[in-house]
């Protein structure tokens, strides 16, 4: 598990980081990996949140089961797909390489979640009334 962050939230945007729990599922070798981190951030900056989340290797033995056989990469905004429906993926070991998961992006396939359903996953969870 690793945990990302930039830069160092103020404390307005720790309160809605509280709202808000963010995880990346990926592969070991995952060649779309950066560009989801990238995506991340970018979602994060426009929602007016801090740019933190949690990252899960997929061969992390503490990576929780309900993280397990996720597609490579995966965005979780507080435990919830952001690209949710099938997966085109085939269930394999991890010693069978990457599971790459691809993602529709309007009329062509993109590696990584598009910008847009990550965005729309943020906001929709910081408009959550707060129990």
């Amino acid at each position: 598990m690793l945990r990302w962050q930039t830069p160092v939230p103020t404390a307005p945007e720790a309160s809605t980081a509280l709202r808000l729990v963010v995880e990346l599922v990926y592969d070991a070798g995952c060649p779309n990996v950066d560009k989801a981190r990238a995506v991340l951030t970018r979602a994060l900056q426009e929602a007016g949140a801090p740019a933190v989340w949690t990252e899960w290797c997929t061969d992390d033995p503490a990576l929780p089961e309900t993280n397990r056989g996720l597609g490579s990469p995966t965005i979780l905004v507080n435990g919830k797909d952001v690209a949710p429906g099938p997966h085109p993926w085939a269930p394999r070991p991890p010693e069978q390489g990457p599971r790459c998961r691809m993602y529709r992006d309007g009329s062509h396939l993109t590696g990584a979640p598009p910008a847009g359903l990550v965005l729309g996953a943020i906001l929709k969870a910081l408009e959550a009334d707060v129990v």
